[in-house]
């Protein structure tokens, strides 16, 4: 839709992010698409090239609401794999001083294991805290985490 003004075109955009980006469909598509286009940024970061296409994230998405209903009844689904908590599907907002604010219950799609690319059997949906908390820690750190804190209780309870 082209636009002569730039003004119609502003406010054309805004109302389209009102009503669609903030909305389930667009935050999940926009989480989607943002990991299709994070390989091609020109950045030092690891690029992980998913093996899996769009349709077949939005049906590992589907099919976690599905199992997420029948495992917490009463519910919608929509709850992080990882606490359990419902997601939500906010849209960033500028605060006026040129920065964006994240919300930290909001959707997003991470890699189980650090280590290896999207892929069926990898990809968990989560709020953007746990993803964050999870940070690079891979399954072999959370087992070394794991063995530490049993030793640390048998440590104290010999004390």
């Amino acid at each position: 839709m082209p636009f002569k003004n730039p003004i119609q075109r502003k406010i054309y955009m805004q109302e389209y992010n009102r009503k669609y980006v903030s909305s389930e469909r667009g935050k999940i598509i926009e989480v989607i698409n943002g990991i299709f286009l994070r390989f091609k940024k020109n950045d030092n970061r690891k690029k992980w090239i998913p093996e899996i296409d769009k349709k077949g994230i939005w049906l590992i998405v589907m099919n976690h609401i599905c199992r997420m209903k029948e495992q917490f009844l009463g519910s919608d689904g929509r709850l992080c794999f990882f606490c359990k908590k419902p997601w939500t599907y906010i849209k960033r907002r500028n605060d006026g001083s040129g920065k964006t604010t994240v919300t930290l219950t909001n959707f997003s799609l991470d890699r189980f294991n650090c280590e290896e690319t999207y892929k069926e059997g990898n990809i968990v949906c989560c709020h953007i805290s746990c993803n964050f908390r999870k940070g690079s820690s891979t399954p072999e750190d959370w087992r070394i985490y794991i063995e530490a804190e049993k030793e640390l209780k048998r440590i104290n309870e010999m004390e």
